[in-house]
């Protein structure tokens, strides 16, 4: 179907699954529905979950179109931190004959929430500096712009975006409270370090730590994983993709502690990453990193 999201490293990701006839399937991140569907079609079963009502209602539309029968998937609105009370008891782990037979993560922002101006993700397009995955939270990337101090605004770029010029970057935006434009902000970036090098916009780095910090992505990851782990069937499979080097850290360091504990086994010694092909019809899919779990 046309104007869906195109899921990164999906066939990889489905066949890393090892779908089986009729078993369940716990999607976490929904987006437009691209992983839960080649599930399905596979003959899988789905729960999705998404934070973004939006992203309900297209993965819905995109299975209705697809003549999907509705036994064979649930969604969730929810935040995947909140994973276990999301579910139904019976999917929780409380009852283990309906547990997941596999967990899917596909981490970061989808291309339509990039492509929407008014949700603030990208600095391609002018729109309003929200970043809120979860329509419903409170704090929007402008009130962290607005109220952090300087130190606080260079610890944010240089944790989370990993961004060499973080503290110009704070002195210079406590000089420039007024911002509230996707658009601002990237000239301003580009004033501060300078303009385009490569295929990588100076304020990629920044707009990806503002929204890591807006959706509290790494807490959540961290929360989210353990609570995956126990709502898998034993020999099930545990798959994430990121596309942040903290993200893929958090990843990596649980499954080995998991596997020092004698939880399972880590499929990946080393991440799987898209082919030469794929990034080059997919830009966005370059830093994409796939690991996986078996318990």
């Amino acid at each position: 179907m046309e104007g869906y999201h195109r899921s990164v490293l999906l066939g990889e990701a489905i066949d890393a699954l090892e779908v089986k006839r009729d078993e369940w399937y716990l999607d976490c991140t929904l987006g437009d529905g691209g992983h839960s569907l080649e599930i399905i079609k596979r003959d899988g079963k789905v729960v999705g979950i998404d934070t973004d009502p939006e992203a309900l209602a297209r993965a819905q539309k995109r299975f209705s179109e697809e003549g999907i029968k509705e036994d064979r998937f649930k969604l969730v609105l929810g935040n995947f931190r909140d994973l276990k009370n999301l579910l139904p008891a019976s999917q929780r782990g409380e009852q283990t004959e309906t547990k997941f037979a596999g967990v899917l993560f596909d981490l970061g922002v989808s291309s339509l929430q990039l492509e929407t101006p008014e949700r603030g993700f990208s600095f391609g397009k002018e729109g309003p500096l929200d970043m809120r995955m979860d329509p419903s939270l409170q704090v929007q990337a402008k009130d962290l712009l607005q109220v952090l101090s300087r130190k606080e605004l260079y610890e944010l770029f240089k944790n989370l975006g990993e961004e060499k010029y973080s503290w110009a970057l704070a002195n210079a935006l406590v000089s420039a409270r007024e911002i509230k434009t996707t658009v601002e902000l990237a000239r301003m970036v580009e004033r501060v370090v300078g303009g385009k090098r490569g295929k990588v916009h100076p304020a990629t780095r920044v707009f990806q730590a503002l929204r890591i910090a807006v959706n509290s992505e790494l807490d959540s990851l961290s929360e989210a994983l353990p609570q995956a782990l126990e709502v898998l069937n034993k020999n099930g499979r545990i798959v994430v993709i990121s596309f942040h080097s903290l993200e893929d850290r958090i990843v990596k360091n649980l499954f080995k502690r998991w596997k020092s504990e004698g939880m399972g086994e880590v499929i990946t010694k080393k991440p799987v990453m898209p082919s030469k092909m794929e990034v080059d019809e997919n830009p966005r899919s370059r830093s994409a990193k796939m690991r996986i779990f078996q318990k």
